[in-house]
């Protein structure tokens, strides 16, 4: 018998009912502490099979965002590291929750992102993944890193 899984899902885009970033996100999205170490970090990505990760303070406001290539560059085998995620963390393009679904298309495609953190202020309430924007099939996937 084969376990359940409590994996989440980001909903499919049926533009015709979405009206805001919010329509399409996935709430309440996996994300490191600034202050988590880096081998914490590629665990984490490892265990979730993920590339990139949201970095967020203790009340949750959006540091940056830590790509897998980022610790490939700083992680190596034999030297330990005690830097932080909030040491690596790269400031991204962000939406508001509100902001038109649009725009979170057109931005997306703009700066070939692969995941865009959706804000409440400067909270972190949601992302939103390129293939939410563009189910497969639907055109290329961007060249970026973030």
């Amino acid at each position: 018998m084969r376990a359940a899984t409590t994996a989440r899902v980001a909903p499919r885009v049926n533009r015709a009912v979405v009206e805001a970033a919010r329509d399409v996100m996935t709430r309440d999205p996996d994300r490191v502490a600034g202050g988590d170490t880096l081998l914490d970090v590629a665990g984490r990505m490892r265990a979730l099979l993920v590339a990139f990760l949201p970095v967020c303070d203790r009340d949750g406001l959006l540091q940056g965002i830590i790509a897998l290539q980022d610790l490939h560059r700083v992680i190596h085998p034999g030297h330990p590291t005690d830097a932080t995620a909030s040491s690596l963390a790269r400031p991204t393009v962000t939406i508001a929750v509100n902001d038109p679904v649009d725009q979170v298309f057109d931005l997306m495609a703009a700066e070939r992102m692969w995941l865009l953190p959706v804000l409440d202020g400067r909270r972190l309430v949601g992302v939103i993944h390129y293939t939410a924007a563009h189910p497969p099939g639907t055109g290329r996937a961007p060249r970026g890193d973030r």
